[in-house]
């Protein structure tokens, strides 16, 4: 399913729902980080960057290409810790972002104080998460000792296999169709190409459709959601762990809520009216990239 602006307007919650995603990428939550890609190839990251443009699409408002959800993806492919270096960027660390401030403790009210950025110390791997995420990243035929579910699972293909075979397979059916690079081509055209590879290869897909929705949502820390695109589109400001937008006022020994982001009513810029048939099918998307073999709300 290719996302629309219009759908990804009416998600509200979908940074929320993103980060339900069991395995499916990084997770966390905040300053922007200067990365260095290394797996792919300059011609491989512009097709990557024209795919995650048509998945969410720019138009009057900022979309993938703008978050910076293939830089994103980028950066996850080439996040290889090993037993040596377990840190690789991988979990963010805590408890800090820097994102709400310190209470004044005279007024109980936000200061001009912020915390220090604690979620770009990331968090070594213990023994267990270093093989599951270089068996997701790497596949089980890299990673010794780690197929011994194969028999019943079969084997893992890695993400970077996924990705080198899946860009290449764009690029031959751009050429195919059209006899021009994927970047190249026109929206529609673009559109085009990737119905045809869902034809193809679904899996490939809904792999890097989630990738990109990640890179959209997740915390700048990460990589993704330059400027915090992605949150403004959702109305989110980011998380305000662990100080939670209510301030505790040291003079009456109690918090006070923001009126903005009141904890005992709803906010009041948000809309509990339900969800659309549109939004339901997202839902859906999502539940299924989560647990490809379990049940599915219904299409």
């Amino acid at each position: 399913m290719l996302v629309t602006r219009r759908q990804v307007l009416r998600w509200g919650a979908a940074g929320s729902a993103l980060a339900l995603l069991p395995g499916r990428g990084l997770l966390g939550c905040g300053g922007t980080v200067t990365l260095q890609h290394d797996f792919l190839t300059d011609e491989e990251k512009r097709t990557l960057t024209a795919v995650t443009g048509r998945i969410v699409p720019t138009d009057a408002l900022p979309g993938a290409v703008e978050a910076g959800a293939s830089e994103y993806i980028s950066r996850l492919l080439t996040l290889v810790p090993t037993a040596d270096a377990p840190t690789g960027n991988v979990f963010a660390g805590g408890p800090f972002s820097n994102r709400n401030p310190f209470p004044d403790p005279k007024t109980g009210t936000p200061s001009t104080t912020f915390p220090p950025d604690d979620f770009l110390n990331f968090i070594p791997l213990n023994r267990l998460q270093l093989m599951s995420w270089r068996v997701q990243l790497l596949g089980t035929a890299a990673v010794p000792g780690s197929d011994f579910n194969a028999a019943v699972l079969g084997p893992v293909i890695g993400w970077r296999d996924q990705y080198r075979s899946g860009l290449a397979q764009i690029e031959a059916l751009s050429q195919q169709s059209y006899n021009a690079a994927f970047a190249d081509l026109t929206a529609d055209q673009q559109d085009a190409v990737l119905a045809s590879l869902n034809q193809e290869n679904a899996d490939f897909v809904t792999l890097i459709t989630g990738h990109t929705l990640e890179g959209m949502f997740c915390a700048p820390e990460y990589g993704g959601n330059r400027n915090r695109v992605g949150w403004n589109l959702i109305r989110y400001d980011g998380d305000s762990q662990p100080l939670g937008y209510s301030i505790f006022d040291e003079t009456t020994m109690s918090y006070n809520e923001r009126s903005d982001k009141p904890n005992s009513t709803q906010n009041p810029d948000e809309d509990f009216s339900g969800v659309d048939a549109t939004t339901a099918q997202f839902l859906a998307l999502l539940v299924k990239a989560a647990n490809p073999a379990g049940p599915h709300f219904p299409k």
